[in-house]
């Protein structure tokens, strides 16, 4: 029993690491790509780290991030409609970079479950969507 939960979790840090970054929600019908800078890298526990939206398709058309409200939910246990969310953001358009986005820091290191949901802004034409996918967030460098 206790080698089968051993091997469960090296399979899910082994799919949080393949599937770490860029973030891909490729569910069928929404599909996107949430970034994280500075170049990609995987978050590290403990230090702000910008998240961006690159791209969103809702049944295959674009749609504009700057059309809806955003917000990102970072999940390291069970997901459900009552649990909380060890990390979240909400994702606002930024002038300077000309990208919806947000800042997040993560309490701990390891997998997390990440979850976008998206709605449309007043007057804009988008469909409510939710994504999701698994990163890798890495412990802060040793000595620090």
């Amino acid at each position: 029993m206790r080698y089968a939960r051993i091997g469960w979790l090296v399979l899910l840090l082994g799919l949080g690491w393949a599937w770490g970054h860029p973030f891909e929600g490729s569910g069928g019908y929404v599909q996107g790509q949430v970034d994280f800078e500075p170049n990609d890298a995987p978050p590290i526990a403990g230090k702000a780290t910008v998240a961006w939206i690159e791209y969103i398709q809702v049944g295959g058309l674009p749609i504009k991030p700057q059309d809806c409200f955003c917000t990102l939910l970072f999940y390291q246990g069970r997901v459900s409609a009552t649990a909380q969310p060890d990390a979240q953001v909400r994702l606002q358009p930024n002038p300077r970079t000309g990208r919806v986005e947000g800042v997040v820091t993560f309490p701990k290191p390891g997998p997390y479950f990440l979850v976008l949901m998206g709605r449309p802004l007043p007057g804009k034409r988008v469909p409510p969507f939710i994504m999701q996918s698994i990163i890798q967030v890495l412990p802060p460098p040793a000595g620090r």
